[in-house]
């Protein structure tokens, strides 16, 4: 697999595994990619797995997270990024192939509505298809 490089600043993704599920992280500026479905699966992690994450990616509380551009190439393949709002934070989300970007500091509020009664992953599958048509 070829290095993926982040969305906000450029650094080579660090990959990691959490609670089984391998993700990818920025060692720059905090920020974490996660494929299709693995939002989800964190979501049902026990907590306690996801410590170690959550306080990489945690970092300093008086940085801000990167806005967005309009639309970034996606880290995972040929798409685009564009931006989503998944419960009270909007990532950045490729509608070809699923995958979403949370900068530093948004994992808690992306797991939170993963756990949450709304349906995340209908909720991507739908941002998809409607970024597909």
């Amino acid at each position: 697999m070829e290095n993926r490089v982040c969305v906000k600043c450029d650094s080579v993704l660090d990959q990691g595994t959490y609670a089984g599920v391998t993700v990818d992280l920025c060692p720059n500026c905090g920020g974490l990619w996660l494929d299709a479905g693995e939002i989800e699966k964190l979501g049902t992690a026990p907590p306690g797995e996801l410590k170690k994450l959550q306080g990489i990616l945690t970092g300093d509380p008086k940085s801000k997270p990167t806005p967005s551009e309009l639309t970034t190439a996606c880290v995972a393949c040929d798409g685009t990024l564009r931006e989503l709002v998944l419960g009270p934070i909007k990532v950045d989300f490729c509608g070809k192939c699923g995958g979403l970007f949370l900068d530093r500091g948004e994992l808690d509020a992306g797991l939170t509505a993963a756990r949450g009664s709304g349906d995340v992953a209908a909720l991507l599958r739908l941002a998809a298809q409607a970024a597909q048509g």
